[in-house]
């Protein structure tokens, strides 16, 4: 399997970092590239665009001094300060008015944080912004807000919202290092960057199948289904409530699985004891002793009535569960279960039920024992429905191994018995004494007496010893201190040593069996590697492109464990593949505004449209100057695009790339890099796709392309709007490493 999980991270992960620290602050922030003209914005958070009622996209490239949230009454100091302040190198604290997208205007406290480099030099900034009155009010004390804001701010408080009123010591808070930030700031927890959003219930409706809305399966259900052992369970797709008559039992409600299971304890109890009675127990001397007392005198006897009485209670019971017909229906009408269970398993129920040794009780002859015994093993009829029950757990290897060791083991306790009844039928004929049992009492110093019954060795004595011996026979060819001595006894041990050699073969054929499924994705691994890398030493490769389609083909294989997802979506019908890319794209479809007001129709066509890719980090997913044929909406992760190495902007979830496919004739080239941060999740489809799904549904098209708002727009208009310095990414050596990590750190 592979040893490397995907690509080494790319210099820039530090600015993920931050982003993950800050948003667990719940705070609202943007990231400014101090090397770029104007120190344009390359990232803001949703707490931002919600403070403010902008959207991402009005905020991606706009200058860091935020000139876009002014307004008539922002004071002309403020915005100088805020100005001054960004072309420093310490951190600072503004109090300004700005206003929201709405015209409403709030006091804000701007805490403006400079991120350093190894050489000292300033290469972004980080904005952190603040309602003045939901902070104060959040302190709770004055106390506490005058650790947290200089006095003029608290001097400022009655004056929220109106200009011209700050006091003189308003001016910048400069701290002289970054370690002087008051020790609240570094309470940084970890976020969830992958924490989903609950859509409304209609929202839901929508993408969901109808058939998939309507059922409701509960936490009981789960277990029913679990615990079932019927082969008939309802299949998931059929949905609908059967019709039940009264007194009908449904055979996959939670009732009819415990009673199932119950029965299979009952059927195992069957298989194992009633041989043994039937072989060891039923003597003469049994006979007699029943006889002075009365029928419950044996514990054993009376938990065979029970089992008797349950397995009566289980025929009435089939009488009235349901079934699924041929055509996948829910049969409850009584006499149509009735006739079906008659033609099914009544008769084997039937004899299983019976209480053969209830119904020729104390008629005290040899014969009428040895028919006691013959008729319950008539019992063990119910063992092959269970057999065909359990058949639904084959496909687990270590199940399909534990009952292959416990058929073997029920195998020899049978053979055992057989083999005991073998030798004490023969035992008063022979003449000599040349049986087994009799061997057995000599070496033991228990020999039989005639004229005694109870002679011999004891019952334990003799069934361990039976057993002893046909464990030895099926697994060996034995080791001779148990070993037949009359014709009877060694034609038996003849049919034993072939049962046994078809025992071995099936047991170990089947561990084979396992063992070959448990290594068989490493050893389809190691041939697709084999492939890869032949197809590099035929083409010879260059080192670095070699290693980065090794580097992928590993993290391919490890995220989808070499399975084609897209040939096993088309191998089913296409009505079955809209509605698994329904649910493979749920979340975009519930959440990007571009969808709502869609019919189910264009939901269907556009998710089938739409294809899922995943990208490691430092995977390039749009290199410069390539055709824009495709739009991009982020599920999960973080990437940057770059011009000219510089980071122009840092993407996130439900942030969407591209161009505005609407706004084009053509396809245009890309201005930009697009590389992966971390590892992404991406939904994309094509321009042609789109557009043929738009054009079937004219209605939608129009409020499609209005709510459609594209975060990032990659096409190249042949003007260059950014002339930037050249930024120095931040190398990962380890001098840039302890400082980048001192200020995160320390960021507010």
């Amino acid at each position: 399997m592979p040893v490397r999980r995907g690509h080494v991270a790319p210099q820039n992960t530090y600015l993920d970092t931050i982003i993950r620290k800050f948003e667990g602050q719940s705070r609202k922030f943007l990231i400014a590239n101090a090397q770029m003209e104007n120190c344009a914005i390359i990232y803001c958070n949703d707490g931002f665009c919600e403070l403010f009622g902008y959207s991402r996209v009005e905020v991606m490239q706009q200058p860091c001094t935020c000139d876009f949230l002014t307004g008539p009454n922002t004071p002309r100091s403020a915005m100088s300060r805020l100005a001054q302040a960004l072309l420093g190198a310490e951190e600072c604290k503004v109090d300004i008015l700005y206003y929201r997208k709405d015209a409403s205007s709030f006091r804000c406290l701007v805490d403006v944080v400079p991120v350093k480099n190894e050489d000292g030099a300033v290469i972004m900034f980080i904005l952190n912004f603040e309602d003045l009155a939901q902070l104060l009010a959040k302190s709770g004390s004055r106390s506490l807000s005058q650790g947290l804001l200089p006095p003029s701010f608290l001097g400022s408080e009655g004056s929220h919202g109106r200009p011209g009123t700050q006091g003189p010591g308003t001016s910048r808070v400069k701290y002289r290092t970054i370690s002087q930030i008051p020790q609240f700031t570094l309470n940084f927890v970890e976020f969830n960057l992958e924490k989903h959003r609950s859509g409304s219930t209609t929202e839901i409706e929508i993408i969901a199948p109808h058939k998939v809305v309507e059922r409701t399966q509960n936490v009981t259900e789960k277990v029913t289904q679990v615990l079932s052992l019927g082969a008939d369970v309802l299949p998931e797709y059929k949905l609908q409530a059967p019709r039940m008559h009264r007194g009908t039992l449904l055979h996959y409600s939670p009732f009819k699985a415990v009673w199932d299971w119950l029965i299979l304890l009952l059927v195992i109890y069957t298989a194992v004891f009633t041989p043994y009675s039937a072989a060891f127990l039923l003597s003469d001397q049994d006979e007699s002793q029943r006889g002075d007392c009365s029928y419950t005198c044996s514990p054993l006897t009376v938990v065979d009535l029970i089992v008797d009485i349950m397995f009566v209670v289980d025929i009435v019971i089939n009488f009235r569960t349901t079934y699924v017909n041929t055509n996948d229906e829910v049969v409850s009408h009584p006499r149509r279960i009735a006739v079906h269970y008659f033609k099914g398993w009544f008769l084997i129920d039937m004899v299983a039920a019976i209480p053969f040794d209830l119904l020729i009780f104390r008629t005290g002859s040899d014969e009428t024992t040895t028919l006691i015994g013959l008729l319950k093993t008539a019992r063990l009829l119910r063992l092959v429905r269970v057999a065909r029950k359990l058949d639904r757990y084959s496909e687990y290897g270590a199940a399909v191994l534990f009952l292959l060791m416990c058929t073997f083991a029920l195998i020899a306790h049978w053979l055992a018995c057989i083999w005991y009844a073998i030798g004490n039928v023969e035992r008063p004929y022979l003449e000599p004494k040349i049986g087994w049992l009799d061997s057995l009492g000599e070496q033991l110093g228990k020999r039989y007496n005639g004229s005694d019954p109870a002679s011999g060795p004891s019952v334990q004595d003799k069934y361990v010893t039976a057993l002893y011996f046909t464990f030895s026979s099926l697994t060996s060819v034995g080791f001779g201190n148990v070993s037949p001595n009359t014709n009877s006894e060694k034609v038996f041990s003849i049919c034993v040593m072939l049962i046994g050699s078809l025992m071995y073969a099936s047991i170990f054929g089947n561990v084979s069996a396992i063992i070959q499924r448990l290594y068989s994705g490493t050893a389809r691994y190691h041939t697709q590697m084999l492939r890869v890398k032949e197809f590099i030493r035929f083409h010879q490769i260059p080192s670095p492109l070699r290693q980065r389609l090794e580097e992928y083909f590993q993290h391919a294989w490890s995220y989808t464990n070499g399975i084609d997802m897209n040939a096993v979506l088309k191998g089913f019908p296409e009505c079955l593949q809209a509605d698994i890319c329904l649910h493979l794209h749920r979340a975009l479809l519930q959440h990007c505004p571009a969808f709502r007001g869609a019919s189910k129709g264009c939901l269907r066509a556009l998710a089938v449209k739409f294809k899922t890719t995943h990208a490691p980090p430092g995977d390039t997913l749009v290199h410069l100057g390539d055709v824009l044929s495709t739009l991009y909406f982020i599920s999960r992760g973080s990437i940057e695009i770059l011009r000219d190495d510089v980071v122009v902007a840092i993407l996130g979830k439900n942030d969407i790339f591209g161009e505005p496919v609407s706004l084009h004739a053509q396809p245009g080239k890309s201005s930009a890099d697009v590389r992966a941060l971390t590892y992404c999740d991406l939904h994309k489809i094509q321009r042609t796709d789109l557009l043929e799904v738009l054009d079937m549904y004219p209605a939608f098209a129009d409020s499609f392309w209005s709510k459609l708002e594209v975060t990032f727009n990659l096409r190249d208009l042949g003007v260059s709007s950014h002339h930037p310095f050249r930024l120095q990414t931040v190398r990962t050596t380890k001098a840039s490493s302890s400082v980048t990590a001192s200020q995160v750190q320390h960021l507010p």
